[in-house]
């Protein structure tokens, strides 16, 4: 994938930011190139650190990919633009930009699958995630929407948060989604690769389930989090409760240590 800053100034680029990213100087556009979809992201200087933090921390990942030639599968194929000039009356000029291959999102209604559908769909989304932290990093916001297919593969996309495992970088300021947080989060401690596993988990437990927890609040999530929630499956995927009480275990010492044996639980649970 190539694109130069005249192709940039020849697309028809359709803006699709929510109203709240783009007030805070965040710019993401469609647009359709020999027809293939793709998705366009910039971000204003000086007009939200969180944001732009965010932006600038992404493009630093997928830069180090490219610099350090590491075997990248997990991601969809991409571009850095260092220097845009999108649509003058929109005044995006001189800023940076990164283009993805537009992908669709993995996970569907799976009541009809097979636990063996199911143990294969899962073995994609846990390769792809363990070779993000065999490079060294964690995702730090995995959610539903982060996981995509394209061309029947399985891909991880939004590294906006994601850091090199071991940094010990507490949670100074909300940086996660409460649905997916794990409990030690909660409590100030560092993102960590059970915090990913944990993630991980609820989005596989509200795939199975088909139903999407719930709570009003930050304190409600807390709660929820810390002390309430309880596994409960259809009884066609009882076979994965093991694989998910290993995940969602409240304490992290007691949680899956790594994706590999997350792994292990997988094959051998489900035959």
């Amino acid at each position: 994938m190539q694109f130069n800053v005249e192709d940039i100034s020849r697309l028809n680029l359709t803006l699709k930011t929510k109203p709240t990213s783009l007030a805070f100087g965040r710019a993401l556009y469609a647009f359709e190139y020999q027809q293939q979809h793709y998705w366009l992201k910039t971000q204003a200087p000086n007009v939200n650190p969180d944001y732009e933090a965010g932006f600038l921390n992404e493009l630093a990942f997928y830069q180090q990919c490219i610099e350090q030639q590491s075997c990248t599968d997990f991601l969809l194929p991409f571009q850095i633009m260092p220097d845009v000039n999108i649509l003058a009356e929109q005044q995006v000029s001189g800023r940076a930009a990164l283009i993805v291959r537009h992908a669709d999102l993995l996970l569907h209604d799976c009541s009809a699958l097979s636990t063996q559908e199911i143990q294969k769909i899962l073995l994609q989304v846990l390769n792809a995630v363990d070779q993000l932290h065999q490079l060294g990093w964690i995702h730090a916001d995995l959610k539903r929407e982060h996981l995509v297919q394209y061309q029947q593969k399985v891909y991880l996309i939004d590294f906006e948060h994601v850091q090199e495992i071991n940094s010990q970088i507490a949670l100074q300021s909300l940086t996660a989604t409460p649905r997916y947080m794990a409990p030690e989060l909660f409590h100030g401690a560092a993102k960590t690769i059970q915090t990913d596993i944990y993630a991980l988990g609820i989005i596989i437990y509200e795939w199975l389930t088909g139903q999407r927890l719930a709570a009003k609040n930050y304190q409600e999530w807390a709660y929820l989090h810390c002390q309430r929630l309880t596994i409960e499956l259809p009884e066609h995927f009882l076979l994965f409760k093991k694989l998910l009480n290993g995940m969602l275990t409240k304490q992290k010492e007691y949680r899956f240590a790594n994706i590999y044996t997350l792994k292990q639980c997988l094959m051998t649970e489900i035959v």
